[in-house]
């Protein structure tokens, strides 16, 4: 899809923009309200949001996830009314171009500015979807998956921050089933493993409390052979892209360690 898109860009000019990636901003991609609250079996609308000023770009991935059990999709009508006013608004000679592919436990949406030159920055609202609750009382969560990605003509996330929506179902128990917040940081598994030639690194972990960390890959010597620089996360899921360099084939350690001197690893194997 990505490549799908990227195509469009070069055939509207896209890659016109010049605009400095302003390395080390944060994207920071959450919901409009932290926690949301819906009847059982109610609907209840989200929007996704840069809550900050942000580098420039003009096209994103968002890739929703979300419990099946608890949470339906239903679309919008027109499907039009998903885009968020910061994409519509950006150029007011042609519509961008939208690719909204919905799944049982996630949703791909895609947005395009195609005209040539244009871009923007946060804060403000990129993407609107809708859900059915199921009719219980619960906890659950909207969360970004890791090719959650912006771009301007290539990618230009340098940090990209997420916050999960926690959306309350009627009336549950205070601790019954609300989103679980690990004791320390915890590094989910590297996928794909073994892993092979790619120059991204989709990262996905938990923090039990806000907290600034980085990531770096070691070889196995040791050596770092790449970092995520410094940034502020906030507690519960998170999820970030890391550059890579070139790879030789080899076993090679995921490190993440947070300011209060926490760490969690998890191995990677490279192949040819």
């Amino acid at each position: 899809m990505n490549l799908f898109w990227r195509v469009l860009a070069v055939a509207a000019g896209v890659f016109a923009v010049a605009a400095d990636p302003a390395a080390g901003t944060t994207f920071t991609l959450a919901g409009a309200a932290d926690t949301v609250a819906v009847s059982p079996g109610g609907s209840v609308t989200l929007d996704f949001v840069l809550r900050d000023v942000s580098p420039p770009f003009n096209a994103f991935d968002i890739i929703a996830r979300f419990d099946p059990a608890l949470l339906t999709n239903t679309p919008l009508s027109p499907l039009s009314a998903q885009r968020g006013v910061l994409m519509t608004s950006a150029c007011l000679t042609n519509s961008p171009f939208h690719l909204f592919t919905p799944a049982p436990d996630s949703l791909t949406c895609t947005l395009v500015i195609l005209c040539s030159g244009v871009s923007v920055t946060g804060p403000g609202t990129l993407y609107r979807v809708r859900f059915t609750a199921a009719a219980t009382n619960a906890w659950t969560t909207v969360s970004f998956g890791p090719s959650t990605m912006f771009y301007i003509g290539g990618p230009v996330v340098d940090t990209l921050v997420t916050k999960p929506i926690v959306v309350k179902i009627g009336s549950p128990l205070l601790d019954a089933g609300s989103p679980r917040l690990p004791a320390g940081p915890e590094l989910d598994p590297v996928v794909p493993n073994p892993g092979r030639g790619s120059r991204r690194l989709p990262v996905s972990f938990r923090l039990p409390r806000a907290a600034t960390a980085e990531l770096a890959l070691l070889d196995v010597l040791g050596r770092r052979v790449t970092l995520a620089a410094r940034a502020p996360f906030t507690a519960g899921p998170q999820h970030v892209s890391l550059d890579l360099p070139r790879l030789s084939p080899g076993r090679y350690t995921l490190v993440l360690r947070t300011d209060a001197g926490e760490t969690s690893t998890r191995p990677w194997v490279v192949l040819r």
